[in-house]
């Protein structure tokens, strides 16, 4: 998802709670069960949020470039633990405004909590865009978007990654990258 003014005027809002790390390829930011308490950015470099579904298929849900603002919003909301995994796909940087904080900051004044719900009607929209890309979009359709908004994402990812995300067999993306060619 996108970074927007909103978030860059929190990060500037909280500069001084802000959290900088250098996440390692393969490592995980958030893990299987552990509850997120942050809403970060990457500032540098590439994540992949994935579930396991009920098979044991890693399915990815989400990619974050560079810019991309992330969470498991669910879990910053409610403090449950995470089904999903946010891993790094190459050496990252991000920062992270961690959940108390974000909290804290829009118990100050009705402005904070106007910049917050801006933030959260950005990251509902994105998962509503997702959604929406499952449901009403064919595994070509959901392809040719991804190529259209995010062409870059084909040199960064795993074609299976890419195809678990729009919901094929790595053979299935291969047939349908020829039929395109």
């Amino acid at each position: 998802m996108e970074s927007n003014i909103y978030v860059e005027q929190l990060l500037r809002d909280l500069s001084d709670k802000v959290v900088q790390r250098l996440v390692a390829k393969g490592e995980e930011i958030l893990s299987l069960g552990e509850i997120c308490d942050f809403v970060g950015i990457v500032r540098r470099g590439s994540l992949r949020m994935y579930y396991i579904d009920g098979e044991g298929n890693d399915v990815s849900f989400a990619f974050y470039l560079e810019g991309n603002i992330f969470t498991h919003y669910e879990g910053v909301l409610t403090n449950m633990p995470s089904q999903m995994i946010i891993v790094a796909m190459e050496d990252t940087e991000v920062e992270l405004l961690p959940r108390p904080d974000l909290f804290s900051f829009y118990e100050e004044s009705i402005e904070n909590q106007a910049l917050g719900r801006s933030m959260a009607d950005l990251i509902f929209l994105e998962a509503k865009r997702r959604i929406d890309f499952l449901l009403f979009l064919s595994p070509e359709q959901r392809y040719l978007q991804l190529l259209s908004d995010t062409p870059q994402i084909f040199d960064l990812v795993a074609h299976k990654y890419i195809a678990s995300y729009i919901g094929v067999k790595p053979q299935s993306l291969s047939r349908i990258r020829a039929r395109l060619k």
